[in-house]
């Protein structure tokens, strides 16, 4: 099976291009009956201002447009039309993107709107939200082993297949702190 899967190693991570998503958009309160495609929808949207700016897609305001067609979407997200005007709609509702028509047989021009803050997610950090005092690390963090299941192998019968401490995975609090995610009230 292993052969059939193609793992990505540390000088191929750089590779693949990727949409930014605010991280918000899962938490604040005024957001969170926003679907996935909707989610994945503003991301996309963000992305392609890049594509408008460099287009002078420039409103006499000032304000940056796409011209991004409900097909072209459909196809990107592999959606129905049915599902893309809810998406939209949802978007609309949340002050996340207006549309603005152009006129018969001419696509809408699209504004994304910049996201309605909250401020209590200012400084959100694992710190801040862990469950556990200040100085508690987590099942001891840096004192953790792998675990064997095959108790068999990893017996103190024989000093030849003993577990011996040497072993030991030792991790830096950077890199631990990189695993936790973010943990809201």
């Amino acid at each position: 099976m292993e052969k059939e899967f193609k793992f990505i190693n540390q000088k191929e991570i750089y590779q693949y291009k990727f949409y930014m998503i605010p991280k918000e958009l899962f938490v604040n309160e005024r957001y969170t009956s926003l679907s996935p495609a909707a989610i994945l929808l503003y991301g996309i949207l963000l992305d392609r201002l890049t594509l408008s700016i460099k287009n002078n897609w420039i409103d006499k305001n000032g304000n940056v447009y796409l011209i991004f067609t409900r097909k072209e979407i459909q196809k990107l997200l592999h959606i129905s039309d049915k599902t893309c005007t809810k998406v939209f709609k949802e978007l609309v509702d949340a002050k996340l993107l207006l549309e603005k028509s152009q006129g018969k047989a001419k696509p809408k021009l699209l504004y994304p709107a910049q996201m309605i803050h909250d401020v209590k997610f200012d400084n959100l950090n694992r710190k801040n939200y862990d469950s556990q005092p200040e100085n508690f690390t987590t099942h001891e963090s840096e004192n953790l082993r792998p675990n064997y299941t095959d108790n068999n192998k990893y017996t103190n019968k024989t000093k030849k297949s003993s577990w011996h401490y040497e072993n030991e995975r030792h991790y830096s609090e950077e890199f631990l702190n990189s695993l936790y995610a973010n943990l809201i009230d």
